[in-house]
């Protein structure tokens, strides 16, 4: 009785105690918060520019990737909300990534940022579709290239329709369909190193495979491997 007396004489006193330390911990939030936002800003505009350079390989030579900050309400990760913004062709203004992009350009922005921070991720497995949609020649070998490169520190699973990415793979699965009982089944099978000449070849000609597809499939296979 005498502690709970004690208590509600000194509440006025607790109060004053608790406000002060409240508006002490909101200034060192605040302190902190400040600090956060400044190297996240410089972050950003590091991000932006690696992120823009690799995607110039990608297919968008003109392209450029932003990264917005704006204000929010105070919590664990600071003040802070972020915005991707991206801009495909030259002479268009920024808008936000989630709004404009299709789904084989949010591929490829997600390649190009994966390969830049492909030393801090932990995320074990990425899987990539459509990341070669509309790309052909070259651009489809730098696509390729890249998404080898990534998979030296992550497990890359790419569906891809382009002879140039998959000649990139370490490992070759084909997916098809066939009807059976008048249902539709799905079969993926392995590709061994022997047969990859053919399935590149397939790729490329469809079903007039001839010694010059075959020629070229063998060669892509090769400069995949250099």
């Amino acid at each position: 009785s005498q502690a709970r007396l004690r208590s509600l004489e000194g509440r006025e006193e607790r109060l004053r105690e608790l406000a002060a330390s409240e508006a002490k911990a909101w200034a060192a939030y605040r302190q902190q918060a400040a600090t956060v936002h400044d190297l996240r800003a410089q972050a950003a505009r590091k991000l932006a520019a690696a992120v823009t350079k690799e995607l110039q390989t990608l297919g968008f030579p003109r392209s450029a990737f932003s990264v917005a900050l704006a204000e929010a309400a105070p919590r664990a990760s600071g003040t802070d909300a972020s915005e991707f913004g991206f801009a495909p062709n030259a002479g268009e203004p920024s808008q936000p990534l989630r709004a404009i992009a299709s789904s084989g350009e949010i591929s490829r922005v997600m390649l190009a940022t994966k390969a830049v921070l492909s030393a801090h991720d932990r995320v074990p497995i990425l899987v990539f579709d459509e990341v070669d949609a509309n790309l052909g020649g070259e651009v489809g070998l730098a696509v390729g290239r890249k998404l080898r490169t990534l998979a030296k520190r992550h497990q890359v699973l790419c569906i891809t329709h382009l002879p140039q990415v998959a000649a990139h793979g370490e490992a070759h699965f084909v997916v098809s369909k066939r009807e059976q009982d008048g249902r539709t089944l799905t079969e993926v099978k392995a590709v061994d190193q022997a047969s990859r000449v053919d399935e590149l070849a397939r790729m490329m000609g469809g079903r007039e495979v001839t010694k010059s597809v075959t020629a070229h499939a063998r060669e892509l296979l090769a400069r995949a491997a250099e």
